[in-house]
C-alpha cells in the first residue's frame, strides 16, 4: 500500500505535520509519500489512498483502486445543503434571483442588517454587511453566493471545529465583537458593502488575543464527529466547520471549509499531529 500526503503549498506546519504522520505510517509498515507544489493530479495515479490539503479533482477520485481523502470545489450553497441534508443543523440562508429580492429580505426577516457570503473566497474576504441605509449595492453571483442573517446579534464569536477521519482534531474560537459594534459610522460603503472594523489589526496574524482553544461539549463533540464519519465516507479529508452559538445556546454551522484549511494555529498544539496520524492510520487499515 502507497500513502500520498499531498499540499499545492508546502506550509511548514503542514509539512511537521506530514512527516510526523510518515514516520508513524513507516512503522506500521505502510509506504507513504509526501509531494507539495504539484497539482494532485500529476501525482497521484500511482498511489492507492490519496490525503491531500487541496480540492481533489473529479477525474483524480475516478481512478480505480485509489481512496481519496481531500476538498471538494462545492459552492457555499451546496455546502450548506450538504450540511443541513446530513441533519447538522445550520444558519438561516438563502439564495435570491436578484437585488430586489435579496432588499426585500431586509422586510421578511424584519433585520437591519443582512450577511452576504461569496463561494470560493477564504479568510473573510468573501464576507459582507449590507444595511438598509446603503447608497449602493455590491453585485454578486446570485447563484453560487449566499444571503443570510445574523445568528445571534448580540455575539460575534465564531467557533471553528477541526475535523479529520470521523474525530475532532481541535476545537477553538474567534473572539469577535458582534456586527453592530464593528461597522465603521459613518461610512461612504465603497464597492456597495459597509465596512468593518477587523477583530484584529490589519496584516497581523490572529493570536491568542484573538483566538483561544475551545472545548466543545461532549454532545457537541458528538455531533462533530458523527458528522465528519459521514464526510470522510463521501471522501472529504481534513475540513473545518465554523460555528455560531444562538441566543438560545444551539451551535448552528456558519461555513464549511473542506480545503486548504489553516494549519499553521493547529500546529501549535502538539496534540493535532497525534489525533490526525491516528485517524489517519485507522482510514488506511480499514479494509
Amino acid at each position: 500500500m502507497k500513502i500520498l500526503l499531498h499540499s499545492q503549498v508546502a506550509a511548514p506546519s503542514l509539512l511537521g505535520r506530514y512527516r510526523f504522520a510518515q514516520q508513524r505510517l513507516r512503522e506500521a509498515g505502510i509506504d507513504s509519500e509526501i509531494r507539495t507544489g504539484v497539482e494532485v493530479d500529476f501525482v497521484g495515479a500511482n498511489s492507492d489512498v490519496i490525503v491531500s490539503h487541496n480540492w481533489i479533482p473529479d477525474e483524480v477520485r475516478q481512478l480505480p483502486i485509489v481512496r481519496c481523502f481531500g476538498g471538494k470545489e462545492l459552492t457555499r450553497p451546496d455546502h450548506l445543503t450538504l450540511l443541513a441534508s446530513l441533519g447538522f443543523p445550520t444558519m438561516e440562508w438563502t439564495t435570491v434571483p436578484d437585488l430586489a429580492a435579496a432588499l426585500a429580505l431586509f422586510d421578511s426577516w424584519n433585520v437591519e442588517r443582512l450577511i452576504l457570503k461569496r463561494s470560493f473566497t477564504g479568510g473573510g474576504h468573501g464576507f459582507h454587511v449590507l444595511t438598509r441605509n446603503q447608497p449602493s449595492y455590491t453585485a454578486w453571483n446570485f447563484e453560487r453566493d449566499v444571503i443570510c442573517r445574523e445568528v445571534n446579534p448580540e455575539c460575534g464569536r465564531v467557533y471553528k471545529a477541526e475535523l479529520f477521519g470521523g474525530k475532532l482534531m481541535l476545537g477553538f474560537v474567534l473572539k469577535k465583537e458582534s456586527l453592530a459594534t464593528r461597522l465603521f459610522t459613518p461610512d461612504e460603503c465603497p464597492d456597495g458593502c459597509r465596512q468593518l472594523v477587523t477583530y484584529r489589526e490589519a496584516n497581523e496574524r490572529p493570536d491568542e488575543r484573538h483566538r483561544e482553544a475551545w472545548e466543545f461539549t461532549e454532545a457537541e463533540t458528538a455531533a462533530l464527529e458523527a458528522l465528519s464519519v459521514v464526510l470522510t465516507q463521501q471522501g472529504f479529508g481534513y475540513v473545518s466547520v465554523d460555528l455560531m452559538r444562538r441566543a438560545d445556546g444551539q451551535l448552528v454551522a456558519i461555513e464549511l471549509n473542506t480545503g486548504s484549511v489553516t494549519s499553521w494555529w493547529s500546529e501549535t498544539f502538539p496534540f493535532v499531529r497525534e489525533r490526525f496520524t491516528n485517524a489517519l492510520l485507522n482510514l488506511v487499515q480499514q479494509n
